[in-house]
């Protein structure tokens, strides 16, 4: 069942890192271990919920582990091994997740699973999922976008489209429509979340076919993308999403962004407020979501704030 998480968001605090990659036994109660897809320090998602776990165990007195860069292959036993060292509440950090968590909260029902950037719990009693709304990201990112265009061309660039990244996509379009029917707009993937050759070559592919809006939902790799977009010399205008792309990459190009919560949504999980067995999507409302104003006309900036004040009060109807 989903929920729409009606808590305010604490909003992001720069701790040291002193979560411990260890995985020593753990008898004491109040222990939370994360699993992540990738790095750690990669200025995305695994960073900032990361970042929330460490602030949760520093603040609370948890125990806390992380595992970083773990791949599909390695998943199951990973989250396994955690569960035997018995971590009260396991998180799965990233969409690719959730089958591995449903594997191994079957054979443990008496540990948390948390699956994180995701809405799915399996139907499992012990199973929880959590998420910023990647719908109304999407939705707010494609009423920047459709202010910037010039060429009438829009493109996303994304890892895998996952459940949340689909959603992203649909709800971008549906405001590109909302704005302007005669948008042209496609999407792609680059099946890599860190490589930022592999992003830089498939943007340049997209500004070469005329496409002058760039929307990237990436993690380390948004860097490329903010590259060839600056590489383009004022012709190409970025709107990111997940960071601020003006602030994270100093990209030149960048119109505004749609950022997310992460560190929030780390700290809610880690703390143990997540685990009702329930699908928790946080949004405008629980300030899961932000949008962030560089170069948009004043024509787009109204436009923005008035999607921001409507997707709060539940006034837009978008994937979900």
């Amino acid at each position: 069942m989903k929920k729409i998480l009606a808590v305010l968001l604490v909003l992001c605090v720069m701790f040291s890192l002193a979560a411990t990659g260890s995985t020593e036994k753990v008898d004491m109660k109040g222990s939370v271990a994360m699993v992540l897809s990738g790095l750690k320090t990669d200025q995305a998602f695994n960073q900032y919920t990361y970042e929330g776990m460490v602030r949760a165990a520093t603040e609370k007195g948890i125990k806390s582990a992380y595992k970083e860069s773990v791949t599909d292959a390695e998943q199951v036993e990973v989250i396994r091994q955690l569960a035997q060292q018995g971590y009260e509440v396991i998180i799965g950090q990233g969409g690719q997740f959730g089958d591995s968590l449903a594997t191994v909260a079957k054979e443990y029902p008496n540990t948390k699973f948390i699956f994180s950037v995701g809405t799915d719990t399996y139907g499992l009693p012990n199973m929880s999922a959590a998420t910023v709304s990647y719908s109304e990201a999407g939705y707010l990112g494609g009423i920047m976008a459709a202010h910037s265009t010039k060429t009438g061309k829009v493109a996303m660039i994304t890892g895998v489209f996952y459940a949340n990244q689909a959603q992203m996509r649909d709800s971008f379009k549906k405001a590109l429509a909302d704005v302007n029917p005669a948008i042209q707009f496609t999407a792609i993937e680059t099946n890599d979340w860190s490589d930022t050759d592999k992003a830089y070559n498939s943007a340049n592919a997209l500004i070469a076919q005329g496409y002058d809006v760039l929307f990237p939902c990436l993690d380390a790799a948004g860097a490329g993308v903010a590259a060839a977009a600056d590489d383009a010399k004022g012709k190409v205008a970025l709107v990111g999403s997940v960071a601020d792309y003006a602030a994270t990459y100093d990209c030149k190009s960048t119109m505004g962004s749609v950022t997310f919560n992460w560190e929030g949504l780390g700290y809610l999980e880690a703390t143990g407020e997540l685990t009702d067995g329930k699908s928790h999507v946080v949004g405008m409302a629980g300030n899961g979501i932000s949008a962030i104003i560089n170069n948009l006309s004043a024509t787009g900036v109204a436009a923005v704030e008035k999607a921001k004040a409507d997707l709060a009060a539940g006034k837009i109807g978008i994937p979900d």
